[in-house]
């Protein structure tokens, strides 16, 4: 085995076929690639752990983000070797990895890395254009507009504490939110005139969409209000010719992976983000 670097556009093109077929697990390798390609500059380490006769595992880092890791079969203890030697040998390091448990594990067992944190357990889940689960609907979905900002980003502030367990400066995300309602793509759940619950596409992709930032007030939960905000999410969604929906689940809040089983999103793999200490 040996890892192989590619330029952007290389690598998109032999692989590209791999890449869309589990597009919502690939996802963030595919968006980081094509943003390589638009811009040459751009800080990306795209690559391969490969034979003559099979690539085993793709590898993307852009700083200062994780390295992305995904095997494309079975996972060995050679492959990740091979991966580590690379790095060593090219003087790369890097600020952590965000790959799948199996993989994380043989990582930090090969490397001798001991100081590090798991920033996050995720699942990634997909639903299929045709296979949701319709729920009954005691409230309605609407657009969010730009006077709804201010309550957005407070939504958001709930949002990002419950998954991360850390303040944020919601104010630094305040363009973004903006971007996401003049698209159309940030959602509230209202029931009796009051917005209880936020949801919203965060990324177009090739043939689907990434959905996050869903919260539900505190003081609204309990009654399944995001079960059923995610129904209607995903009418639109479908409406809008995207063949699926994907979003990340915290593997420690079962409740909400029960939630999106039952519309019918299924985990497709899962994944830990883990820093360095540097």
């Amino acid at each position: 085995m040996k890892a192989k670097r590619y330029e952007p556009n290389e690598f998109y093109e032999r692989y590209q076929e791999e890449l869309l077929r589990k597009e919502a697990v690939y996802q963030l390798i595919i968006t980081n690639c094509q943003r390589a390609m638009e811009d040459p500059l751009s800080d990306c380490l795209i690559g391969t752990v490969e034979d003559d006769q099979k690539t085993y595992l793709f590898f993307q880092y852009t700083r200062p983000y994780r390295m992305l890791i995904h095997a494309l079969n079975e996972v060995s203890a050679e492959m990740i070797q091979t991966l580590i030697d690379y790095l060593k040998i090219e003087k790369i390091e890097i600020t952590g990895i965000n790959t799948s448990k199996e993989i994380a594990d043989l990582y930090l067992k090969i490397s001798g890395i001991k100081d590090y944190q798991i920033r996050t357990k995720m699942d990634i889940m997909e639903l299929k254009n045709g296979e949701l689960i319709e729920q009954i609907s005691t409230g309605k979905l609407i657009h969010a507009t730009l006077d709804d900002l201010d309550f957005a980003l407070s939504c958001y502030e709930g949002f990002y504490e419950d998954c991360f367990h850390e303040e944020v400066d919601a104010e630094s995300y305040r363009p973004t939110m903006s971007h996401h309602i003049e698209n159309q793509e940030l959602f509230f759940y209202e029931v009796n005139d009051k917005k209880v619950a936020m949801c919203a596409i965060t990324r177009q992709l090739l043939r689907g969409v990434s959905v996050g930032m869903v919260y539900t007030l505190p003081q609204y939960r309990g009654h399944g209000y995001a079960k059923q905000m995610m129904s209607e999410q995903a009418k639109v969604i479908f409406a809008r010719q995207n063949e699926f929906a994907c979003l990340y689940v915290d593997q420690n809040n079962p409740i909400s992976n029960r939630a999106y089983k039952t519309i019918g999103y299924k985990i497709m793999e899962d994944k830990q983000d883990i820093v360095f200490a540097i």
